[in-house]
C-alpha cells in the first residue's frame, strides 16, 4: 500500500472535516466515493472531506476516512509530527493521534 502524510487536519466552522495530503493528492482520489461512505475527494482544495457529526464524532469520521482510503483507494493515511492542527478540540486531537 502506498503511504500519503497527512499535512492538515481542519474542521470547519460548519462541522466538516478537511483532511488534506502533503502531497497534494492525486486526482484518482475522486473515486472515494464509490465506497458510499460519505467521505469524498476534494480535488480543488486538495482534501478528503467529512460530513458534519450527526451520529459520529469527529474522531469516528477520521477513522472512516481512514478506513476507506485503505479499502477504496489503496493507501494509508498517516499522521506525522508536522501535522498542523486547525479548529481541531485537544481532545478530538488526543483521540485522533491514538487512532
Amino acid at each position: 500500500m502506498e503511504i500519503e502524510e497527512i499535512s492538515k487536519i481542519e474542521i470547519l466552522e460548519n462541522g466538516e472535516m478537511f483532511v488534506m495530503l502533503a502531497s497534494g493528492g492525486n486526482p484518482m482520489y475522486q473515486y472515494i466515493y464509490r465506497e458510499a461512505a460519505e467521505v469524498y475527494w476534494d480535488n480543488e482544495a486538495k482534501v478528503f472531506k467529512a460530513p458534519a457529526p450527526r451520529k459520529w464524532t469527529h474522531t469516528d469520521w477520521f477513522k472512516k476516512i481512514i478506513s476507506v482510503a485503505a479499502s477504496g483507494l489503496g493507501i494509508t493515511l498517516e499522521l506525522s509530527n508536522s501535522t498542523v492542527w486547525v479548529n481541531v478540540p485537544e481532545q478530538t486531537k488526543t483521540e485522533i493521534c491514538t487512532v
